[in-house]
């Protein structure tokens, strides 16, 4: 397990309900778990969407910024990826 720089987040979904998520932006993630598309993907998101990795689902999601509701914190956290 490895600390990374965790962000959390409260945002209103495309149908209206709100989502607080913990995530790491997708450069930082560990290269020898995840591929350099994953890491670094081309993907066109639409404007104000960021990909990341949620750390409470273990997977990729779409982080609005567009509605975020308050600040955005930070925070170096352990974290287990397997």
């Amino acid at each position: 397990m490895n600390n990374y720089v965790v962000y959390s987040g409260t945002y209103t979904k495309q149908n209206g309900d709100r989502r607080t998520m913990r995530f790491i932006h997708t450069a930082d993630l560990p290269t020898d778990l995840f591929a350099e598309f994953q890491r670094n993907p081309k993907r066109k998101m639409q404007e104000g969407y960021q990909l990341v990795f949620d750390v409470d689902r273990m997977g990729f999601r779409a982080f609005n910024w567009n509605t975020v509701e308050g600040e955005v914190v930070s925070q170096e956290q352990s974290v287990d990826f397997r």
